[in-house]
């Protein structure tokens, strides 16, 4: 006896029901909270390496324009609060060639200084800093100077009150802290250790930073102040 073909023709494919779906959903929830810490562990990693290998771009940069301008250049480090206004630390920097004039009459020396930006203003990272503690970025130490701009009401931060700390690389390849501002005549300059040339860089959390409290991920650079030779150093990464 032949037996009739069995056949499928019509039937519906089935569905998922409600609470099939609520646990695939509730498992993928689960998956992205235990992923979203190392995800941002991993963001802030990359912004900070990021915005100290920019660091180490404008060093180098600041360096070449010394040597083939022959004059000294400096790299400014801009004190500012934070977007709430509080926790000052330097979170933006600017390239300036350094210019000797003609002194006004009266004025000591016969010559002073004026300043020339050379290319705009770079801001970190959002959340990354450079840290202001005397023992960690001890190349920036000091109450700061003021950041001015002739004819203008802000400095050349764009924030009112704005104070810097700066590195003035010399066409000799030398490298020196500038300790005092011009006024009316030139810098006072100044040469620091081997062991106290150097800036570190970590994430800003909306406190101070100190040895104590330090995060594993930091980028640290240190400039010789005889050759401005600059050397990173990467722990967490």
């Amino acid at each position: 006896m032949n037996q009739m073909p069995v056949t499928t023709h019509g039937t519906q494919p089935r569905a998922f029901t409600l609470i099939e779906l609520l646990v695939v959903v509730a498992i993928i929830v689960l998956l992205l909270t235990a992923a979203a810490p190392a995800l941002s562990s991993v963001i802030m990693a990359n912004k900070l390496s990021s915005a100290g290998e920019s660091v180490m771009g404008a060093i180098s940069e600041a360096q070449q324009v010394a040597y083939a301008s022959n004059v000294p250049v400096e790299l400014r480090f801009f004190k500012i609060p934070d977007s709430f206004g509080t926790n000052p630390t330097y979170r933006s920097y600017q390239i300036f060639k350094i210019l000797q004039v003609s002194a006004a009459s009266g004025a000591t020396g016969g010559v002073q200084e004026s300043v020339e930006p050379v290319g705009s203003l770079v801001r970190l990272p959002e959340s990354i800093a450079i840290v202001t503690d005397d023992t960690l970025s001890p190349a920036l130490t000091g109450e700061g100077l003021p950041d001015t701009r002739p004819g203008g009401s802000v400095g050349y931060s764009g924030v009112a009150s704005a104070v810097y700390n700066a590195w003035r690389f010399m066409p000799d390849g030398s490298c020196r802290k500038v300790a005092k501002a011009s006024t009316g005549g030139l810098a006072t300059l100044e040469y620091q250790k081997l062991t106290e040339s150097f800036i570190t860089i970590t994430t800003d959390a909306g406190q101070a930073i100190t040895v104590g409290n330090l995060p594993k991920n930091f980028f640290t650079i240190q400039v010789d102040p005889f050759t401005s030779k600059a050397r990173s150093y990467k722990p967490g990464f």
